[in-house]
């Protein structure tokens, strides 16, 4: 599926933006144009489409949880803990299927997406220590409309500290030691790919993005896609690379703008500098998923490209 055709079917569901977005969830519409790259970005990957599972976690409005479903991934799971947003989500399922765009599967035809399902859970997290200082900022307005450029580094790089207050040291513990419950109520690598579009982290929350990090690291056996803001890359990195011993890259980089939809909002939009990173598993899947990407690029075959556009 090129970008254009899947950022039209994206256009089409009806419930796109939250009417009453609530500012404790961080709640900001994610745009088509965002969604539909990301999708592609993973399927050059091999992370979504036939024979692939996916999981969003924290989805909203499941924008980019049905993006994958669009691209005929085998099952998608939408999970949130705002009961509201999953009632949007529920529709935005029921009108695709009524499209038959997900859930409708013919003989000839192939690959396609068997169903969606919602799940409401919230994750625990330990909260920040007080009284600590650091020295940058975690903390950000949110988060919203994406619009930037594909980035193929490893992740080096980038400006900032990670928290102004400094999460708790449990929170940084290795998931595969961590056996604490994170009350998302799944079994641990139940499907191929996580995608996760967390809390950056603001006033009360600092480190909120690295336990929805955590605990997608917890659920996938291939990889996780994530968005943390750009300040933070030099943490994230190391933590993943050095202390949790994961491959990571940063296979985006992008500026979401974040529209006034709060009353606090003094400005009509302000752009907040955004990564979205890729953790992944070196398997025998993936080594040979990468040997035919490398086979069919020698072929001369156009892939798609992991490019965030103007939103």
């Amino acid at each position: 599926m090129k970008q254009k055709h899947l950022e039209s079917c994206l256009s089409s569901i009806p419930n796109r933006i939250f009417p009453d977005p609530k500012i404790q969830l961080e709640q900001y519409p994610t745009s088509v144009n965002l969604a539909a790259s990301i999708v592609l970005t993973a399927l050059a990957k091999g992370d979504a489409g036939k024979g692939r599972t996916i999981l969003d976690l924290g989805c909203g409005t499941g924008n980019l949880g049905l993006a994958f479903a669009m691209v005929k991934s085998d099952f998608v799971y939408l999970v949130d803990c705002d009961s509201d947003a999953l009632d949007l989500a529920r529709e935005n399922v029921e009108m695709l299927e009524e499209e038959e765009l997900i859930g409708s599967c013919s003989e000839d035809e192939d690959g396609c997406c068997m169903g969606v399902e919602l799940i409401m859970a919230k994750l625990k997290y330990d909260p920040p220590k007080k009284n600590q200082s650091g020295g940058g900022g975690r903390g950000g307005k949110g988060r919203g409309r994406g619009r930037g450029r594909g980035g193929g580094g490893r992740g080096k790089g980038g400006r900032g500290s990670a928290s102004s207050t400094q999460p708790n040291e449990s929170l940084l513990l290795d998931p595969k030691l961590d056996n604490r419950d994170d009350g998302i109520p799944l079994p641990s690598k139940m499907v191929d790919t996580v995608i996760t579009n967390p809390p950056f982290g603001t006033k009360n929350n600092e480190g909120i993005d690295v336990q929805f990090l955590k605990t997608a690291i917890r659920l996938a056996r291939r990889s996780v896609y994530s968005f943390h803001k750009t300040s933070t890359r030099p943490f994230l990195v190391k933590l993943l690379r050095d202390k949790w011993g994961l491959n990571v890259e940063v296979v985006a980089e992008m500026k979401f703008d974040i529209p006034n939809m709060y009353k606090f909002h003094k400005q009509k939009c302000v752009d907040v500098e955004v990564d979205l990173i890729r953790v992944f598993w070196e398997e025998e899947d993936t080594i040979e998923d990468k040997d035919a990407s490398e086979e069919e690029e020698s072929e001369g075959e156009e892939m798609p490209l992991g490019v965030c556009g103007v939103a």
